[in-house]
């Protein structure tokens, strides 16, 4: 799939992590989040890196589309790679295939397990993941990257509603999508520390 990222294929063993990200067309919100996250991944893992899959969806996507160029120009400014990206529409198939799934509101969390129920343990939304991720993710003691990252995703499932956020709507990430560059600009800071917040928990602050 054209829209995937670190590692192609479907995963062979457990010991690769896939990681997920669903908005509604796969064109703004999740492209970014994908892209990011690759880019923490490297940054802290180097050729480790390999051993996480990470790709994105959409609710409504319609397959074989480019990242709006507002969402290509964010990615760049945070140093990630835009290039190559295609939309692509959710299905069944690829949330089972996900170790983590991470949507952009509370409604996209709803409509993945609507696809598939045995996810429920493992979507959050973005902002949520993050903010417990926080919280449990220095508890957790792995020295291997892919073992810690399915004990932290284990620690924040047990530990979900007990950390909340200020309103509940702080766990939406709005949709840009024609929306000046300053909207897109604000959107990507928020999806930039949520990412960045989960990738660090996932893997542990190496470098």
């Amino acid at each position: 799939m054209a829209g995937r990222a670190v590692v192609e294929g479907r995963r062979p063993t457990m010991s690769v992590f896939s990681i997920m990200f669903v908005c509604t067309g796969n064109l703004c919100r999740s492209p970014m989040a994908e892209r990011l996250a690759v880019a923490a991944l490297r940054r802290r893992l180097g050729p480790a890196a390999e051993r996480f899959r990470v790709w994105s969806a959409g609710t409504h996507a319609v397959t074989g589309w480019p990242m709006t160029a507002e969402a290509a120009a964010v990615v760049a400014a945070y140093g990630a790679d835009p290039e190559g990206f295609v939309s692509t529409e959710l299905t069944a198939d690829l949330v089972a295939e996900a170790d983590l799934v991470l949507t952009a509101t509370r409604a996209h969390r709803s409509q993945v397990v609507t696809v598939d129920p045995t996810a429920l343990r493992r979507v959050f939304t973005m902002t949520e993941f993050a903010r417990i991720a926080r919280e449990v993710g220095d508890g957790v003691q792995a020295p291997d990257p892919v073992e810690r990252a399915h004990a932290v995703v284990a620690a924040v499932a047990r530990q979900r509603g007990t950390v909340r956020p200020a309103r509940p709507d702080d766990d939406d990430i709005a949709d840009p999508i024609g929306q000046p560059m300053a909207v897109y600009q604000s959107t990507g800071d928020i999806i930039a520390r949520a990412v960045d917040a989960s990738i660090t928990a996932l893997v542990g602050r190496c470098s």
